[in-house]
């Protein structure tokens, strides 16, 4: 009996084994190096709680009060070094310039003996005020708000050595300038030219006394009313 038929037949079934799992790799291959990997599978994710109902709203008397807020205090840099007279950066900033000032007297001796005869001479309802700025009995009022603002810093710094106040009115009724050495330099000249020009243009008297001269201001002015 012959039955080699019989042990040839497991060895062509591997072989045709092997020959479809070659097919099958080079077919795969085919497949991805034309549509890519396919997408791996997504994780499974359980589905999220539902939101418990809402509660009904209690009344409002029975609702607790907060407690008020506290206000937080600010947070002060440390000072500057030196900010020179910008806007300061915070508070703190004015601790080292205010470390530097020493108080110094408001006027020289000559401007002390000339306010002695000023107010003797004031009649009643007068007053007679030292260092006063331009800027706080005049300003400008212009309709160009930037030409405003220049001409207020051209005086914004710049005082008179003593004024006469009308008591009732606040207003400023004679100026008084003591013209020392200083007066003869030309940036001080002119300072001066400006000043004059003010008071000029806003109708107050200006008078001005060199050294050595005789203050009167008694025929400049008519006593207030009591």
């Amino acid at each position: 009996m012959d039955i080699s038929h019989l042990l040839l037949a497991p060895v062509r079934l591997a072989v045709e084994i092997g020959v479809v799992g070659v097919a099958v790799a080079v077919v795969a291959g085919a497949w991805r190096r034309r549509h890519g990997h396919p997408p791996a599978p997504r994780p499974f994710q359980p589905a999220s709680p539902r939101p418990a109902p809402p509660q009904p709203a209690q009344p409002q008397s029975a609702q607790p009060q907060p407690a008020p807020l506290q206000p937080v205090p600010p947070v002060l840099a440390a000072p500057v070094a030196d900010a020179g007279f910008s806007v300061p950066v915070s508070m703190a900033d004015y601790g080292w310039a205010v470390r530097l000032y020493h108080p110094m007297a408001l006027m020289s001796e000559w401007e002390r003996r000339v306010l002695s005869v000023l107010v003797a001479q004031a009649p009643r309802g007068y007053y007679v005020c030292p260092q006063v700025r331009l800027a706080d009995f005049m300003a400008p009022r212009g309709p160009d708000r930037d030409a405003n603002r220049q001409a207020f810093f051209k005086i914004a710094s710049k005082s008179i050595d003593f004024v006469v106040v009308h008591v009732q009115s606040g207003t400023v009724v004679l100026g008084i300038e003591l013209d020392d050495s200083t007066h003869a330099h030309p940036e001080r000249q002119y300072r001066d030219g400006l000043v004059d020009a003010a008071f000029a243009h806003t109708g107050i008297a200006l008078l001005r006394f060199p050294p050595g001269a005789r203050v009167d201001i008694s025929g400049y002015f008519r006593a207030a009313p009591a």
